[in-house]
């Protein structure tokens, strides 16, 4: 039966990085803190072009391995923001740029506001944001961050998101938190995210600015089974395409929960449910795309055995893997880490620096409960075959 136009109304499901799918479940206590956020830069001044009558907030922080959604929570808050009319300015990290052109970029973006005409009664900082947004690359110094900034909040309330923030060099953050701090604190409006992997929190004991450690931690992973649920039926419901209930279970198992493997189910059964210009999911439609799921997920897979063996941390991973599958109930971190360092030289300290490692790679992750939990339980058969197959001596023959 062919589609309605209006039910043809694209993929809702985004597997990429970053990409705001059309529903995002199962981060409701997260979007509850975003959105206190957004409430309090957006309160009441003390007048005009002025600090605000209460507490700018806290900073956040957002950590969690990679692929289950920390860049989209940033999308979430920048979507978010239009709704409290509050001005964004997001900094992601983009590979091989200097110090100094991440800084000039940043600095643009703070000095550009809309609606510039209207806010000509304050001469000088309006001057100066004009002034700063003629500033060629790399010439505005880092000591002009905060009164560039201060400039910037007479006139709008901001929300500073700070993406794959481990890979920023640490004298820079150190200088864009500490005056970002000193604004928020004299109480202008300015709500500062942080987001990164698990070394985010290494990085950050490198940044002098030890205000950051209080920060309101926001931590993430796997989804609750009934958050995946809604996450891969909602999104068909909302369209009007019925999922039968063998179809959805089936869609279930492939996902472990995880985020980046719920949207690329979503999304790979979408696109064959189109292909065949059905209004209807059933066993066989999802059964059709078995193999490309699982050559998708296989590319998380690849990605994350690449980093730990490029670490050198394939033999360590392996003496992880094999103690959180033979015990009962999950460890604590300092079992791990105590296993890790049995039967060789390693302190306690090396031990947990690859401890850190491998939570940073996403072999596992802790939970609020304080015990170790893999990452992606599916990953786990996946290491142990390649850790296997890597392992077989290669005979080479002798040249005759």
């Amino acid at each position: 039966m062919a589609m309605t136009e209006a039910q043809s109304s694209g993929n809702p499901f985004y597997p990429g990085t970053g990409f705001l799918p059309d529903h995002l479940a199962g981060r409701e206590s997260e979007q509850a803190l975003l959105r206190e956020a957004l409430r309090a830069i957006t309160g009441p001044r003390e007048e005009d072009y002025g600090p605000l009558s209460a507490r700018a907030p806290q900073p956040l922080k957002i950590i969690g391995p990679r692929g289950v959604g920390k860049t989209t929570l940033l999308a979430w808050a920048k979507r978010e923001a239009k709704h409290w009319d509050a001005d964004v300015v997001r900094l992601a990290y983009v590979p091989k740029r200097s110090t100094k052109d991440v800084l000039s970029g940043l600095l643009h973006k703070v000095a550009n506001i809309p609606d510039f005409g209207k806010h000509k009664a304050q001469a000088h900082a309006y001057k100066l944001l004009q002034t700063a947004l003629k500033w060629k690359t790399g010439q505005p110094p880092l000591q002009d961050f905060e009164e560039i900034l201060e400039a910037r909040l007479r006139f709008r309330p901001l929300l500073l998101l700070l993406d794959e923030v481990m890979h920023y060099d640490a004298e820079m953050m150190s200088q864009i938190l500490q005056q970002s701090q000193n604004l928020a604190s004299d109480g202008w409006p300015l709500a500062i995210v942080l987001a990164g992997t698990p070394a985010l929190e290494a990085h950050l004991d490198h940044v002098d600015a030890t205000f950051i450690h209080r920060a309101d931690d926001i931590f993430i992973n796997r989804l609750k089974p009934e958050a995946t649920r809604s996450a891969l039926s909602q999104p068909f419901a909302a369209r009007g395409v019925a999922v039968s209930d063998e179809a959805l279970k089936l869609m279930l198992s492939w996902t472990d929960d995880y985020p980046f493997f719920i949207q690329t189910v979503g999304s790979e059964v979408w696109k064959a449910k189109e292909k065949a210009e059905r209004t209807e999911v059933d066993l066989a439609l999802v059964q059709s795309v078995a193999q490309s799921v699982q050559d998708k997920r296989g590319g998380l897979y690849k990605k994350i055995y690449r980093i730990i063996r490029n670490a050198d941390l394939l033999e360590h991973a392996s003496k992880a893997v094999a103690v959180i599958e033979a015990e009962p109930d999950p460890l604590k971190p300092e079992q791990v880490i105590s296993c890790l360092a049995e039967g060789t030289n390693l302190k306690y300290k090396d031990a947990l620096g690859i401890y850190n490692q491998l939570l940073d790679a996403g072999l596992f992750w802790e939970l609020n409960d304080d015990r170790v939990w893999p990452a992606i339980p599916s990953f786990f058969n996946y290491f142990k075959e390649e850790y296997k197959q890597g392992r077989k001596a290669v005979r080479v023959k002798p040249n005759l």
